[in-house]
């Protein structure tokens, strides 16, 4: 029999069976056929959460407890993009995965290491929890939680010679600075607004995570990414 019939015949018989599972009054659609080949391929169902945001996690290692944040941006496909501050991996790491269901894989990449992350989230998708394995091969849990935040995002622009640092927002509206301060570790703006790197980085070079801590009520977060975009996290503190 030749080749073409017989994956037709086999297809069309697979269509028969399953049939009643995704499809009402014995039809199937081309929407059914396409999620069978999909589950056969082994394709990973789609996302029940949405992953963007900030997330604070926490985990007890050797009776120490470790913390950190993960900044996360999710795709209507599931493949997330970010960057995340742990305690566990020395300095600042570059997130990829995918949200597939209720369930996630981080790799995080740094400079110093990298990290490979399990994980599900609750019902809600504001919770999530996990393991990772350490390079002596123990197994360790973590759980976070989704921050509520205030995201702003944009453009932003230095102009060494005039000593500005101008942020251009999504919708238009400009906001210009004079730098008074640029370290390693330390970016102070118009005298008064101070900026904090934890991973130092070159002079010159803005990349990197900024904290900015001035109102006790409100952490803010500055994220200079090299392509000059930047995005601004204000979170509410409960102290």
């Amino acid at each position: 029999m030749n080749k073409n019939v017989i994956t037709i015949v086999v297809f069309a018989s697979l269509l028969m069976v399953t049939s009643v599972a995704f499809a009402t009054e014995d039809q199937v659609t081309l929407a059914d056929a396409i999620k069978i080949l999909k589950t056969l391929a082994g394709s990973h169902p789609p996302p029940a959460f949405d992953a963007t945001g900030t997330w604070a996690v926490q985990s007890v290692q050797n009776g120490q407890k470790r913390t950190g944040e993960v900044f996360l941006d999710m795709k209507p496909d599931g493949t997330l993009k970010g960057y995340a501050e742990l305690t566990s991996l020395q300095g600042l790491s570059n997130v990829t995965g995918i949200v597939h269901g209720l369930s996630f894989d981080l790799n995080l990449v740094s400079d110093y290491g990298s990290m490979t992350v399990h994980g599900t989230a609750n019902s809600d998708g504001n919770n999530i929890s996990g393991s990772f394995f350490l390079q002596d091969n123990v197994e360790v849990f973590w759980d976070g939680q989704r921050q509520m935040v205030q995201t702003y995002t944009g453009s932003y622009v230095h102009d060494p010679e005039e000593n500005k640092f101008e942020l251009t927002f999504e919708d238009g509206t400009k906001m210009t600075y004079t730098v008074t301060e640029f370290t390693a570790t330390k970016l102070v703006l118009n005298q008064s607004m101070i900026w904090e790197r934890s991973i130092a980085g070159e002079v010159g070079d803005f990349t990197g995570i900024w904290k900015n801590y001035q109102d006790p009520t409100v952490e803010q977060i500055m994220t200079l990414y090299p392509d000059h975009t930047f995005s601004i996290m204000q979170r509410l503190l409960t102290r």
